[in-house]
């Protein structure tokens, strides 16, 4: 009998780094204008995609509800830029963790440029082995990183850790309204290998992990309409990339491209708007 080949991503912490870094080297972190997640749209879909990717972190921000002095953590904090606006805006102080050495270097080198220098420093460190004293924080966040942990409850757990009681929570992440069947199953499979995720959660898989992990579970709301343009917006960006590479990267790119496409136009694709708090 012949072994079928693994298909599981790999996506210890050292590998979704490492894939960071590449992604970064490629140019694709500037091609998507800074902001390493999707936009928030309403009704005007012609708003710019830097706007709209703020918008999403002010949305995460609100829910947040930072006071002036207050210490929060940013848990996959990309290059930064979420965490300096926020910083700037509310008047906190941010630690930013990333598993990707390249963009902690590159957050720094935006906090001593920023508003926010002095009240945003980012660590090389990786949310399942969080090296901070309990309750540290007095919230925060994970936009787009939870995914690519191989064990969320236990990166669920150490944040419940290091967040004093009291403390909200705010996730926003990638969700399947539904199980994918089928054909569909090979569209995720293509973009777990492709982008180093562990897993897209269901709604109820979120919440079962949340509550396992002794989070109080305040809102949960599904923005995958609002957020649906961004997929566009990328894979537009990442093809016109792709013509600048060689023919081996420009490949990758593409392919990359047509996956997010695909999966964006995917009904069941959703996008999850989390608050939690440790009761």
């Amino acid at each position: 009998m012949t072994q079928q080949p693994d298909t599981t991503p790999d996506t210890t912490p050292g590998s979704v780094g490492q894939a960071y870094d590449q992604f970064g080297d490629a140019g694709a972190t500037t091609a998507l204008g800074g902001n390493i997640h999707v936009g928030y749209w309403q009704d005007d879909h012609d708003v710019p995609v830097a706007e709209a990717t703020d918008h999403l972190t002010d949305l995460v921000a609100g829910r947040l509800a930072p006071r002036p002095g207050q210490r929060l953590l940013d848990v996959g904090c990309g290059i930064g830029v979420p965490a300096l606006r926020i910083a700037g805006a509310h008047d906190v102080h941010v630690t930013g963790i990333n598993v990707s050495r390249q963009q902690i270097t590159q957050a720094s080198e935006r906090a001593d440029g920023s508003d926010a220098r002095g009240r945003a420093s980012f660590l090389f460190a990786d949310a399942m082995d969080l090296p901070f004293e309990d309750g540290s924080f007095d919230g925060a966040w994970a936009i787009e990183s939870l995914l690519h942990m191989s064990d969320q409850s236990t990166a669920l757990a150490q944040i419940h850790r290091v967040v004093r009681p009291g403390g909200r929570l705010v996730v926003a992440d990638l969700c399947r309204r539904k199980p994918f069947t089928g054909q569909d199953e090979a569209l995720l499979d293509g973009m777990l290998n492709v982008y180093r995720i562990a897993g897209i959660s269901t709604p109820e898989e979120h919440r079962a992990r949340l509550a396992r992990t002794g989070w109080q579970l305040l809102e949960l709301t599904d923005i995958g309409e609002q957020v649906r343009a961004s997929y566009g917006h990328a894979s537009a960006a990442f093809r016109e990339l792709a013509a600048s590479l060689d023919t081996f990267a420009a490949g990758q790119i593409t392919a990359a491209a047509d996956l997010m496409e695909a999966f964006g136009k995917h009904p069941d694709a959703g996008y999850v708007l989390i608050t939690a708090q440790r009761p």
